[in-house]
């Protein structure tokens, strides 16, 4: 007897509260056409107030052969990667769907979903495996998005440094559910001008060119080709952000890209975005403003310049992230992330010039990446930030970023 399982793809639908994803998902249950869907919705409160949405849409579609799998009280990208796993493969080996949508929480950050997809459980096993991903979808609730860019920008109030620990504010989760989306829905397009909804898929080019973006009303869009797209690639998804496109495409052409020893840049193809798509960018560009730029020095900041600096909100700034050689932690990398005015600053890891001075490596034991980045006196230490954003102004932001170095006396 053959007890193969046949995988079964899945699309995650991401997006904040209200943005318009269970529309969305019971869009997908009414015009999926001879599709078999099976459902995984979660919600953080105790009462799953998406999924009894969606019950009520199932009621409607009298579709009583869809199997509907709830997860409350905590989003899945924070449980248990054995409670997703679980609820994937009771859809997998019961439903006989032939494609399953999970709803994820409305503060679920994908690529920790999708870590909780690719975990290896003791026998090497993981839930992709069995369901592989077909397309990361996130619905952006427009008009939310337009307030909270001009709110930030009309603004010069000061925020400090977040801590992990802390909520995440609206407009940084939008921004990262942004970056590793296969689709952007930009709903609510009824409630925008032609000029904000222009504006808008320039920001969402200049974070992610590689996802297909749409301004859409309720939700509307092609749900057959949606779900039959296989958009998702791991390599290709993950490093959609443009920062990391960037980084990858300038120091193909100087140095390689950075690895620290606890942490490892996706390797980007710089080739993914089709020619269709990289037109629009080219408009936004030129009509917006848009444009990228890559901070580099072989100085070290200080903290107590560094600091004001990243917490002054920067006019025209979308997103900033790269790594940074702090004086008073000079043996770490630090991560320096900014989206809008929530400006974070953690430390990941050692740099590899640090463990071969402790003796923990060999040189020839160095990744080739590294090698070839290497300068002495001082190894891998180095700032490399990129710096995204609209009508921003690069010069200023390069003459405050070498005012946070150490001063030439202090540093040899």
């Amino acid at each position: 007897m053959n007890s193969k399982i046949d995988p079964v793809p899945v699309t995650l639908l991401s997006g904040f509260l209200g943005s318009g994803k269970t529309t969305l998902l019971n869009r997908m249950l009414s015009e999926c056409g001879d599709m078999k869907l099976a459902l995984l919705v979660n919600d953080v409160g105790e009462i799953n107030v998406d999924a009894a949405l969606v019950k009520t849409q199932l009621k409607e579609l009298d579709d009583s052969a869809t199997q509907m799998v709830e997860l409350s009280n905590g989003c899945i990208c924070c449980s248990s990667s054995g409670d997703l796993s679980e609820a994937v493969n009771e859809l997998v080996k019961t439903s006989g769907a032939d494609h399953i949508v999970i709803e994820a929480s409305g503060v679920a950050e994908p690529t920790q979903v999708l870590q909780a997809f690719y975990a290896r459980d003791l026998f090497g096993k993981s839930v992709a495996d069995i369901a592989p991903i077909n397309a990361l979808v996130t619905v952006i609730d427009a008009p939310l998005l337009i307030r909270e860019w001009n709110r930030i920008h009309n603004s010069n109030a000061s925020s400090g440094l977040m801590r992990p620990t802390e909520e995440q504010p609206v407009f940084e989760l939008m921004v990262e559910q942004i970056e590793c989306a296969d689709f952007v829905l930009l709903n609510k397009k009824d409630l925008l001008t032609v000029e904000e909804g222009s504006q808008l898929l320039g920001i969402v080019s200049g974070l992610n060119s590689r996802a297909q973006c749409l301004l859409v009303s309720q939700s509307e869009t092609d749900i057959s080709a949606m779900l039959n797209s296989r958009a998702f690639k791991m390599e290709d998804t993950i490093g959609a952000p443009r920062w990391m496109q960037e980084l990858e495409q300038d120091n193909s052409e100087s140095s390689s890209r950075f690895q620290s020893a606890n942490s490892t840049i996706p390797k980007i193809v710089p080739d993914t975005v089709s020619p269709s798509s990289k037109e629009p960018a080219e408009d936004f560009t030129s009509k917006y403003g848009l444009k990228t730029f890559i901070y580099r020095s072989r100085i070290p900041f200080t903290a107590s310049k560094l600091s004001p600096f990243l917490e002054k909100t920067q006019p025209g700034v979308l997103r900033v992230k790269g790594f940074a050689w702090i004086a008073e932690r000079a043996e770490q990398v630090a991560l320096v992330s900014i989206a809008g005015d929530v400006n974070r600053c953690d430390f990941i890891g050692d740099w590899w010039a640090t463990r071969f001075e402790k003796g923990q490596v060999k040189r020839d034991q160095f990744p080739e990446e590294v090698e070839r980045s290497w300068e002495e006196p001082f190894g891998d230490r180095r700032q490399e930030i990129v710096f995204i954003g609209i009508w921003m102004d690069e010069a200023a932001l390069r003459s405050g970023l070498d005012a946070c170095q150490m001063q030439a006396e202090n540093f040899s």
